[in-house]
């Protein structure tokens, strides 16, 4: 019974090793780029292919790498470096699994080191979050060449990979026609920020608006991120819309949000943090859960324009549902 329980074990654990080193790192070409040698001959791998890359030490997801170069003769090839976390040293013996970021059903933990920026076909649930909902707004990530967000509150479509189109629907509903053009200026591991000119004509009073804001995201640790957002525009009427609604008289306005974002294991995340509008002396916020699905996000939560106002309502506080695909 014991060499049946041994030979099984050893077995089991045969399969394991096996499964965990599909390939392994044997030289670091430079700080960009690695030498890969093939253990596992049944997986095949092309020009393009995802990799995870793992510590053999902590077993640890250190980033992605990207098949670069192969050739049929050789079980060695090249591969480049897409995401690192910068914790964790790659070197030779780390071991890597090939990924399909298409679908949603990999074993990897989430963290935001994780999340994929390059262009690429990849599953929205491993994007970086790029629309937070209607009273939270954009974030500083941007839409991928031809990338849609869709939904009853948001229309965004990403005409390169640092510039995108938004039209807030929730406001064209209510006869404010608008439309945004939001620019990436920076992004890397540390943080990104963009800027969004926008624009919006309210057709009952005859009146235009200018909206310039802001965006800086800034990951504070592979858990946890913040959101900074500043929002100056002029003057404007009130509107029947749910965010924004109130009249602004004079010619220059000032918004101030902060918010933080935590990742859970699953995908889904967490952002809530103080909304400040300068000139009517009001302090708000906004708690969020989002649930990340692979093209779709659902999101539940809590806002207010102003907390010391107890009450529901748009100047108070408000139940946020909100849901948008993105493909």
């Amino acid at each position: 019974m014991k060499i049946l329980l041994a030979s099984l074990l050893f077995i089991y654990a045969t399969l394991v090793f096996a499964y965990e080193r599909e390939f392994i790192v044997t030289d670091i070409i430079s700080d960009q780029s690695l030498q890969i040698q093939r253990i596992d001959k049944q997986i095949e791998v092309a020009p393009g292919d995802i990799l995870a890359i793992y510590s053999h030490q902590t077993k640890l997801v250190l980033g992605y790498a990207r098949v670069a170069s192969i050739t049929d003769s050789s079980d060695f090839f090249i591969a480049i470096i897409e995401t690192h976390n910068k914790n964790g040293l790659i070197r030779p013996e780390n071991y890597l699994r090939k990924l399909d970021l298409t679908k949603i059903n990999n074993d990897i933990p989430a963290r935001y080191d994780l999340t994929y920026r390059a262009e690429s076909n990849v599953a929205a649930k491993y994007r970086p979050l790029v629309y937070a909902g209607l009273v939270q707004g954009m974030t500083a990530s941007n839409l991928n060449k031809k990338e849609w967000i869709l939904g009853p509150s948001v229309l965004a479509y990403g005409l390169t990979s640092r510039t995108q189109l938004d039209i807030n629907l929730a406001s064209a509903i209510f006869g404010v026609a608008n439309l945004a053009v939001k620019n990436k200026l920076i992004d890397n591991d540390d943080y990104e920020l963009s800027v969004e000119n926008g624009f919006q004509y309210y057709h009952t009073s005859k009146k235009g608006s200018y909206q310039f804001t802001g965006n800086l995201d800034m990951a504070s640790n592979s858990n946890f991120k913040s959101y900074a957002k500043f929002k100056l525009f002029t003057k404007k009427p009130e509107d029947q819309s749910l965010n924004n609604s109130e009249e602004y008289t004079r010619d220059l306005n000032l918004e101030l949000q902060f918010s933080y974002g935590y990742i859970f294991s699953n995908w889904n995340q967490l952002i809530f943090g103080p909304k400040i509008d300068v000139n009517k002396k009001n302090v708000g916020g906004v708690v969020a859960y989002y649930i990340v699905e692979k093209n779709i996000n659902t999101m539940f939560g809590v806002s207010s324009t102003d907390f010391s106002e107890l009450r529901l309502g748009k100047q108070a506080y408000l139940v946020n549902l909100d849901f948008w695909w993105r493909f």
